[in-house]
C-alpha cells in the first residue's frame, strides 16, 4: 500500500514539474522549481525505504479495507497534496504577472517611440529653447514628417556663389529684394555650408527661413526658423524667428505649438516694437491663442 501512496505522490509532482518548464528565469520561478525538485526527492528517498523493506509492487498482499482507508488518510499524502496545490496556484499567479508585465512594456515602448519621434526634431537642430519652445519644435518636426519633405536644391555652381561670405550674404539680400527667393535661399544656404562659424551665418540662416515663408512652404520654414532661433537665442532675430515659427505652425494648423511659441516670445522679449507687435496679436489671432 505505500508504493501506492508513494506512486500517487509521484503523478501529482509530475504535472506540476512540467507546467513549471516555461517559468520565466526569476527568482521566484527558480525557488518554485527548486522545491518541486526536492519533493520528488523526497518521493524517491520514501521508494527506496520502502524497497529496502523486502516489499516488492509485483508481490504485494492486496491491501485490506482497513489499510486502504488508513493509507486515505495518511498524513504524508496529505502534506505532499497541499504543497502541490500551493505551488500550483504560485505558479499560476506568476503567469498572471508575466502577461501584466509583458502588456505594460509593449505599452511603454509604443509611448517611447513616439517621444522619440517627438525629441527627433530638437536632437538634430542642437539643444532646446524654453519648454514652450521645444514643444513647439516638436510640432513642427510633426508636420513636417507628416508629408514627404522638400527636397532641398543643391547649392549653385561655385562660379556663381561668391567665396566670400559678406559677398554672399548681399548677393543673397538682393535676390530677395527683387523676390528671386530660390537664388536667395541658395546663395543663404552656401554661406551655411562652407562658411557657418562666419558672422553672417547667422542673418543667412534666418535669410533661409524667409526665402521658405516667401515661397508659401510653412513645413520647411518652421524647421528653417526654429534653427534660427536656437543658433543665438538672444540674438538680434531670435524674437523674429520664433514669430516666423508661430506663424508656420498656424499655417500648418497646429494652433496649440503655435501659443506656446507666442507665449514664450511674449515672455523673452518684453519690449516688442509697435509693429512686430501688431504682428504677434496678428498671429495670436489666427491661431485662435486665449
Amino acid at each position: 500500500m505505500r508504493y501506492r501512496i508513494l506512486l500517487f505522490a509521484a503523478m501529482l509532482l509530475a504535472p506540476l514539474g512540467a507546467a513549471a518548464q516555461p517559468l520565466i528565469q526569476s527568482q521566484e520561478g527558480i525557488a518554485l522549481q527548486n522545491e518541486i525538485l526536492q519533493l520528488q526527492q523526497q518521493v524517491q528517498q520514501l521508494q527506496g525505504q520502502g524497497g529496502n523493506g523486502g516489499s516488492s509492487l509485483g508481490t504485494s498482499a492486496p491491501p485490506s479495507s482497513s489499510t486502504g482507508g488508513a493509507g486515505a488518510n495518511n498524513p504524508l499524502i496529505a502534506n505532499l497534496l497541499t504543497q502541490v496545490q500551493q505551488l500550483q496556484a504560485q505558479v499560476q499567479s506568476l503567469n498572471g504577472q508575466v502577461s501584466e508585465l509583458k502588456h505594460e512594456m509593449d505599452t511603454q515602448n509604443a509611448q517611447t517611440q513616439k517621444q522619440i519621434g517627438d525629441l527627433q526634431f530638437q536632437m538634430t537642430n542642437g539643444g532646446t529653447g524654453g519648454a514652450a519652445a521645444a514643444s513647439a519644435g516638436a510640432g513642427a518636426a510633426q508636420a513636417a514628417s507628416s508629408k514627404p519633405q522638400v527636397q532641398l536644391p543643391s547649392p549653385p555652381p561655385a562660379a556663381t556663389a561668391p567665396k566670400d561670405p559678406k559677398a554672399a550674404l548681399k548677393a543673397a539680400l538682393d535676390a530677395y529684394n527683387k523676390h528671386d527667393y530660390t537664388t536667395a535661399r541658395t546663395l543663404a544656404q552656401s554661406i551655411l555650408t562652407t562658411n557657418k562659424q562666419a558672422p553672417e551665418a547667422y542673418r543667412a540662416q534666418y535669410l533661409v527661413a524667409q526665402s521658405y515663408a516667401a515661397q508659401k512652404d510653412p513645413k520647411s520654414a518652421a524647421v528653417a526658423f526654429y534653427s534660427t532661433y536656437n543658433m543665438n537665442k538672444n540674438g538680434t532675430y531670435a524674437p523674429h524667428a520664433l514669430l516666423g515659427l508661430a506663424s508656420s505652425l498656424t499655417a500648418l494648423h497646429q494652433n496649440q505649438e503655435a501659443c506656446e511659441t507666442i507665449s514664450s516670445l511674449n515672455s523673452q522679449f518684453t519690449n516688442p516694437s509697435p509693429g512686430m507687435k501688431r504682428d504677434i496679436d496678428a498671429v495670436a489671432t489666427r491661431a485662435h491663442c486665449q
